[in-house]
């Protein structure tokens, strides 16, 4: 509509407006002087007096302007149709299409800006590198080159001598019946277009559709392609590939957008313009510097902590695309908040939005944005969050965007991409957003965080404030202040000279269990050796060498598979290589150094090191050089045995854990066995079985076990702790000393 508004002022017409906010776009036709209103009024409508009122259809049929419009007796069209009547009258060029029509508009405006042709344009949206957004000379004789919109089945309208379409998709089913009607909206259009109407090859529908066309040419990726994109790179410094044509190589072109969507849309630009005459060099060097169109992809704040995009799409296919584009920059997580634009467009594509986000490691929805529509029952964002979480992804459904944005922030990290997107209000947050985190002071934490980030390969992984009570079997605890999984031990090493720099306590993570983290969480930086590249073993005849993040359990199934008896004791004890190493865990009867032949480790300078396992001094349940070293992995010695034979003694085993100790959550046995009785037979005899302090509770299985009946905090584990020692000492004079190791604040 104010694309519009600004095509009249250069016809030379007095213009008038009203919106329901007051925006870029309202400013602009200000101060070109255009009479603008923020509101609707039937007032300003009968002081402008105009000779013609044009309308959106987002504008509701009862809208007061449009009611004192009707009583005056005032023509009245829809934009489409004033839009049509310039395009008509001059070289006229279409670009239609459910995704992608605004980026493609805009780039061939600024591609024939740059080529010095004398034109007119109307795009859909702002553009930084525009001087506006719609422009056109009462002198011009050449091409006016337009964004059509299929939506309210106006695109017959239009009476192009060349036209571009990029897609068709189900999408607008509420003012079509279904997707043939559709297909026969874009039949008659193609029917209308004089001279050659360019379509995407990738897109099978229109293929099935424009075969026919007489002046039909194609582009895209497909093989058959007449304008075909090959040997496509596409990231962080936008999109490079060759276009082919009948066998030719036509030239090498760059734009600075990314992902394949971008790269098939510059493709039609390139093939049009081609067709118009222009030369490929010069074709390339002015599609070259195009930024995008306002809410593509747009980025709206970047620093060295954060780089915030806003996105206009609201289709599953656009999603998806874009998510897939922003996936090819350097990135630690993609963080999305997405707001569904219309309850009938929410309803007819609700499945395709829930499987449309997968490239996202983070997920927020908030309310629907209505657009003038009544709610439809049962199509909500909450079932549609609902629905999404039953495939597995991680998601929150938020009401409000005060609270939208302030979860969005509690869950950022440094390095990390955070897109709001959709068609509705949306915008407004993320540039409120991308203004907060400009006028934000970096804090200490935050920046010690962006130093570590930029020290790290992209394949470790490193949080903030991380929730700890996940990774440890009791699942209570706090978070850590960072979070450290790091991928190679040259990031390790990395690491560890930084923490040294920077005087950051250092804590190691293993799988978790045997520890009660507590709930004001770890101070400094935790570091947990799950990453894959230290999970992996290889057997060599009778030696197992294996990384200090391999689980046990799968240390000893491999093993049994590989014909090597010796580590069945490890079967079922929830840990890894290097936490057993630390603790020297045991079980039935065995211990890890048993079967250690060396191990492989670090020092906290960041130097690696090996010994042998007869050169390293251990007591039981301990290590003490693993109290200021880190383990990288070991050689593990296993004995050759018949497989059946060794499965029956981990089936042995697994039966006697099993019916001995409780399945609930737990950190493994929470007391030292005193001299004179077993801890969990004190216990039992003393009757405190089922004693309880909060969702904690001495297990009814084995009394040295406390579980986490759900939702238990650490501190009801302390205060359990301390009850049970209470009672031992007030009944049998007996101190018992905890096995599980406590850490945190």
């Amino acid at each position: 509509m104010s694309g519009l508004g600004h095509l009249l002022l250069d016809l030379g017409h007095d213009v008038y407006g009203s919106d329901l906010i007051w925006s870029e776009e309202l400013k602009q036709l200000s101060g070109r002087g255009a009479r603008v209103h923020v509101g609707h009024d039937a007032q300003q409508l009968t002081a402008a007096k105009p000779a013609l009122v044009i309308y959106s259809p987002a504008v509701r049929v009862d809208n007061a302007e449009l009611k004192e419009a009707r009583a005056l007796g005032i023509p009245i069209v829809r934009r489409a149709y004033l839009l049509a009547a310039i395009l008509n009258g001059y070289k006229g060029v279409c670009i239609a299409g459910m995704h992608g029509k605004t980026t493609t508009t805009a780039l061939l405006a600024y591609a024939l800006d740059r080529l010095g042709a004398s034109f007119g344009y109307a795009v859909g949206g702002l553009v930084p590198q525009l001087e506006r957004h719609a422009r056109l000379s009462r002198t011009q004789t050449d091409w006016f080159v337009a964004e059509t919109d299929e939506s309210d089945g106006t695109l017959i309208e239009f009476q192009p001598e060349m036209s571009v379409v990029l897609n068709v998709d189900e999408e607008h089913l509420d003012y079509y019946e279904n997707l043939d009607a559709v297909l026969r909206q874009f039949d008659r259009f193609a029917q209308q277009t004089r001279k050659e109407l360019f379509f995407c090859a990738d897109d099978l529908r229109l293929a099935e559709l424009y075969a026919w066309h007489p002046r039909a040419v194609s582009f895209g990726f497909h093989a058959l392609a007449t304008y075909r994109i090959a040997h496509l790179q596409t990231g962080g410094e936008g999109s490079r590939f060759e276009v082919w044509v009948a066998g030719q190589k036509l030239g090498d072109f760059s734009i600075t957008l990314a992902g394949e969507k971008n790269a098939s849309n510059a493709c039609a630009v390139i093939a049009l313009l081609h067709r118009g005459g222009f030369a490929a060099d010069r074709i390339a060097e002015a599609v070259r510097g195009f930024g995008g169109a306002a809410r593509r992809q747009q980025l709206v704040f970047g620093d060295d902590r954060f780089r915030i995009y806003d996105d206009y799409g609201h289709h599953p296919t656009e999603i998806e695309a874009t998510l897939r584009a922003l996936k090819l920059l350097p990135h630690r997580r993609l963080l999305v908040a997405f707001q569904p634009h219309r309850y009938t467009r929410t309803q007819h594509l609700f499945y395709r939005f829930v499987s449309a986000f997968v490239e996202a490691d983070r997920l927020w929805l908030t309310d629907v944005y209505a657009a003038s529509e009544p709610s439809i029952a049962g199509v909500t964002s909450e079932t549609l969050t609902d629905a999404i979480r039953e495939r597995g992804q991680i998601v929150e459904f938020v009401p409000g965007m005060v609270a939208l944005g302030a979860s969005i922030r509690r869950a950022m990290r440094p390095g990390d991409i955070v897109l709001f997107l959709g068609a509705g209000d949306i915008t407004m947050l993320a540039r409120e957003f991308a203004n907060q985190l400009r006028n934000e002071p970096m804090q200490p934490k935050e920046e010690l965080f962006a130093q570590l980030s930029a020290l790290l390969s992209r394949d470790s992984v490193l949080r903030q404030d991380e929730p700890l009570a996940k990774r440890t079997t009791l699942r209570v605890g706090g978070s850590a202040d960072i979070y450290a999984e790091p991928a190679t031990e040259a990031d390790l090493s990395a690491l560890l000279r930084f923490c040294a720099e920077q005087r950051l306590p250092i804590t190691m993570l293993g799988r978790g269990s045997n520890l009660l983290i507590k709930d004001g969480g770890i101070r400094g930086v935790v570091i947990c050796m799950n990453h894959p590249n230290f999970s992996r073993m290889q057997f060599d005849a009778d030696r197992i060498i294996c990384g200090a993040g391999v689980k046990l359990k799968n240390l000893s199934v491999e093993s049994r598979r590989n014909g090597l008896a010796g580590l069945e004791f490890l079967e079922g004890i929830p840990g890894s290589v290097g936490g057993s190493l630390r603790m020297n865990a045991g079980a039935m009867g065995s211990w890890m150094f048993e079967v250690v032949e060396s191990v492989r480790f670090m020092d906290l300078t960041g130097q690696a090191h090996e010994r042998k396992a007869s050169e390293i001094y251990v007591e039981y349940r301990g290590c003490p050089l693993f109290k200021d070293h880190i383990a990288l992995g070991a050689v593990l010695k296993g004995v050759p045995a018949d497989k059946e034979t060794i499965a029956e003694r981990m089936n042995t085993y697994s039966h006697k854990r099993w019916e001995s100790q409780p399945a609930a959550p737990s950190a493994g046995c929470i007391f030292k066995n005193p001299k004179t009785i077993p801890a969990g037979k004190l216990i039992d005899e003393l009757g405190l079985k089922g004693m309880r302090v909060g969702a904690a509770v001495v297990s009814d299985v084995h009394g040295n076990f406390i579980v986490n009946e759900g939702g238990a905090r650490a501190q009801d584990v302390l205060n359990l702790i301390d009850l049970v020692k209470k009672k031992v000492r007030e009944s049998r004079g007996i101190d018992l000393e905890t096995e599980v190791q406590i850490i945190g604040e």
